[in-house]
């Protein structure tokens, strides 16, 4: 080979390389650039939302040290976590709270204006989600019986319908609860399912809004895994004792519940075997979160949720907190030792997740449903002013007052929220000025120990509030067809109970309003914000990470959790 060949063959040689390398390089940065956009673009398989019934905010805070790795802590140290988020409206309660935090709005957008609400065109009082033209659907299949549950009073839709919507409803959509309320909310309008915890025989069950018959999933695990295991057990204190010396030392003698008054708690509400006494009293012990758990993990499994491409949606509302909260009060061991255990509840359901769909795909919200006021007993007991409210003597007040004023009547229908409903009957037959009426209403109301301030139906529909945070939640809580006619705010640390229970929620004050709110997930960059926020801003949130339309009345907003 002559020396112009073989430098041509080197030449050659070369350029070949040349090209071979610039073409495994270029392969090489275009795979890479695939697997980048990927991993940006790349949704996650399940959505898990946690609502905790009663979860006042700074429970995380007083009960930090008793957390476990894998449950509240693992989100709060690998999540973003939001320390000043509160509900922008009143009442605070659960029905509305659940509907906030999925649709991404308030009460006076969503018609969601309590638990509870005084229909006019009936003159009745009327559960939220009650529904006369619906069945409930049990393990006898429908009920003859007319009237169940169903979202129909709901206005407008929620991230599970958002994300149903954006795929032809490939995704699903499952909610379970102990509360009717609690799953039905969350479920929106077209979930696959919405279950809840039926006391009188200790079942899951649903309405023939969702399906004609319960899923053979549902009734295995009614059949096979029943609170009856509980039966007989004890809730004994989980912790050494000093762990309790956060807490009250003893209880009040109207810090009860269905289960006792004091550790340890035998689980049996006095019965020789399972009633329905029994299944009703069990929902006043941690154990009750366990069931719900358990429940919630075997609707992942039969209804093979994170399992394909289509992201799906599962919302678990552990409603026991509230009913032990209700009975003991936030101060009590009692609700200390729930969220130790729920701490644990909530771990083992991650775990199970993880083995099931992996966390690695999956995004998770946590927050409360409201808050809760200390029982006043105790905290006049150490020296706070504190009182409950007779709203009958609320009443009388008013009626009395009135009719001095205006005419004999029975000027008051009712009194529900908070707030007064005026018979507009009455109104006409004086010929009186509505407004004149709310506003001699709330004089009178005002006289009551105990009531602070009153806002009327005329000042909140003409748009005449105070610029302050509580003129604000009164206005997003209104709704013109569902709210009342005056609403009466009372002094802090006060409340209107008729009965005895211990304590309750649904004022504008921080005690009900301050809720945690926690983001988990690959795409949830780590940290602990400190920035004003509200539950309704989790819809929007999960929306902007999931690529889908907001809800349709949403006025939350996009928290900066997104890893950028």
């Amino acid at each position: 080979m002559n020396k112009k060949t073989y430098a041509s063959l080197v030449s050659l040689l070369l350029i070949t390389l040349f090209v071979v390398s610039n073409f495994s390089l270029a392969t090489q940065n275009r795979r890479a650039n695939e697997r980048a956009s990927t991993v940006v673009s790349a949704k996650p398989k399940l959505v898990l939302v946690i609502v905790v019934d009663q979860f006042r905010y700074d429970f995380l805070e007083r009960f930090a040290d008793l957390l476990g790795r894998d449950g509240f802590r693992r989100l709060i140290e690998g999540g973003a976590f939001f320390t000043n988020a509160n509900y922008d409206y009143v009442p605070t309660y659960t029905a509305p709270g659940h509907a906030s935090i999925f649709t991404g709005s308030v009460p006076a957008q969503n018609g969601i204006v309590g638990n509870n609400w005084f229909d006019r065109e009936t003159g009745k009082n009327r559960v939220m989600v009650s529904d006369l033209n619906a069945r409930s659907v049990t393990m006898k299949g429908i009920s003859e019986t007319p009237g169940s549950f169903s979202p129909r009073v709901l206005i407008g839709t929620t991230i599970g319908d958002q994300i149903r919507l954006s795929n032809n409803f490939k995704s699903k959509v499952i909610a379970v609860s102990q509360k009717d309320r609690s799953a039905i909310l969350p479920g929106g309008q077209k979930p696959n399912g919405a279950f809840w915890y039926q006391a009188s025989d200790g079942t899951f069950i649903t309405s023939d809004y969702y399906a004609s018959e319960l899923p053979a999933w549902v009734k295995a695990f009614n059949t096979n895994t029943r609170p009856d295991k509980y039966f007989n057990m004890k809730w004994e204190l989980s912790a050494k004792p000093e762990i309790y010396s956060r807490a009250q030392s003893q209880n009040l003698p109207i810090q009860k519940s269905p289960l006792g008054d004091k550790f340890p708690y035998a689980m049996n509400a006095g019965e020789a075997k399972p009633t329905g006494k029994f299944y009703s009293a069990f929902e006043y012990s941690p154990y009750a979160s366990e069931h719900l758990a358990e429940f919630a993990e075997a609707a992942i499994d039969a209804e093979k949720l994170g399992e394909d491409e289509y992201p799906d949606l599962l919302s678990v509302s552990f409603s026991s907190p509230d009913l032990i909260g209700h009975a003991f009060g936030p101060d009590s061991r009692e609700i200390v030792d729930t969220y130790i255990r729920l701490d644990q509840t909530i771990a083992g359901l991650l775990n199970f997740i993880d083995r099931k769909v992996g966390l690695a795909n999956t995004v998770i919200a946590v927050t409360g449903d409201h808050g809760v006021c200390p029982v006043p007993e105790y905290a006049k007991s150490v020296g706070f002013d504190a009182d409950r409210i007779p709203g009958t003597r609320l009443i009388e007040t008013v009626n009395k007052a009135l009719t001095k004023k205006f005419g004999e009547g029975k000027w008051v229908q009712a009194f529900v929220n908070d707030q007064l409903y005026l018979d507009p009957k009455v109104i006409a037959q004086y010929k009186a000025d509505a407004s004149e009426v709310e506003r001699s209403a709330g004089e009178a109301a005002i006289t009551v120990p105990g009531v602070v301030n009153f806002f009327t139906r005329t000042q909140i529909t003409e748009g005449d509030l105070p610029t302050t945070p509580i003129g604000r939640r009164v206005m997003n809580g209104f709704n013109r067809k569902r709210s009342g006619d005056v609403w009466i705010i009372a002094k802090p640390f006060y409340f209107f109970m008729e009965g005895t229970l211990p304590t309750t929620h649904g004022s504008p004050y921080n005690y009900d309003t301050h809720v945690p709110i926690i983001f988990w997930g690959k795409s949830v960059q780590k940290g602990r914000f400190s920035i004003d926020c509200a539950p309704s801003d989790i819809a929007p949130t999960l929306a902007s990470i999931l690529g889908v339309e907001m809800p349709s009345n949403r006025v939350g907003r996009v928290l900066p959790v997104q890893d950028k």
